[in-house]
């Protein structure tokens, strides 16, 4: 019988043709390097109107420990990851967007924090986005700034590649719909007292394609945000309870 998965990593795509290829292949170099991870790699494919689909299935069968999820309609990249996240078997899960912005040479300084038992969750942190423009730089850090604010925490990243123990998904039980739901991870583990490792993480930024963030997908971030604060405390009470 095969052992459960140590860590699953898991890729929502969403208008990614000119990107998953590439995005796999430098993916599976670092984890078929690493066997003793026991990994497996979960790919939702979130109803794309090019054809990243097709890519997609013409690729998997590149590699192995690889399952794919079929949205028929696109239902929004929180919905990609929270599919993910529930078909996954690993004691660790791993998020990783498919648009080759991040590097996945990074994957054992993420992993190995969590092997030696450092960590809850590790975040990665993106100190340079020189791949920005101006206007998504200070889309960003305005963001960032707030969420620590209303929260009162001092956390660098809120929303880029990140790593957590099964039990802290478990215990947080996102119901976020936006951007906001890994910043809600992030800020229900800090109330639970999981432990909360940041480590720098290279920002590269797109080779092709558009990034669908804009001002309406950040303020219904925001607006989330605003409804848990306000709800905050009463659900910390009923973890303590």
């Amino acid at each position: 019988m095969s052992r459960e998965p140590f860590i699953s990593f898991i890729v929502p795509v969403y208008n990614e043709a000119e990107n998953i290829a590439q995005m796999l292949s430098n993916l599976h170099k670092v984890l078929i390097a690493h066997p003793d991870w026991n990994w497996e790699l979960i790919i939702v494919e979130d109803g794309s109107r090019d054809a990243t689909r097709k890519v997609i299935q013409v690729e998997i069968g590149k590699y192995p420990n690889t399952a794919l999820i079929l949205h028929d309609v696109n239902r929004g990249y929180t919905a990609s990851l929270k599919d993910g996240i529930a078909a996954s078997r690993g004691k660790y899960l791993m998020y990783i967007g498919a648009d080759e912005e991040f590097d996945s040479s990074e994957l054992p300084d993420f992993v190995e924090i969590l092997e030696r038992g450092e960590a809850d969750i590790v975040l990665g942190v993106r100190w340079q986005r020189n791949a920005y423009r101006l206007f998504r730089f200070f889309l960003s850090v305005i963001y960032i700034f707030l969420l620590n604010y209303l929260f009162r925490l001092r956390i660098n990243d809120y929303n880029w590649s990140q790593a957590w123990r099964r039990e802290v998904l478990d215990r947080t039980a996102p119901v976020s719909n936006s951007l906001f739901v890994l910043p809600e991870i992030i800020i229900k583990a800090h109330d639970l007292g999981y432990r909360i490792r940041e480590i720098p993480s290279n920002h590269r930024g797109r080779r092709a394609g558009k990034s669908s963030v804009n001002l309406k997908i950040m303020g219904f971030a925001l607006w989330e945000a605003l409804c848990f604060h306000r709800t905050r405390r009463s659900w910390l009470k009923t973890q303590q309870t």
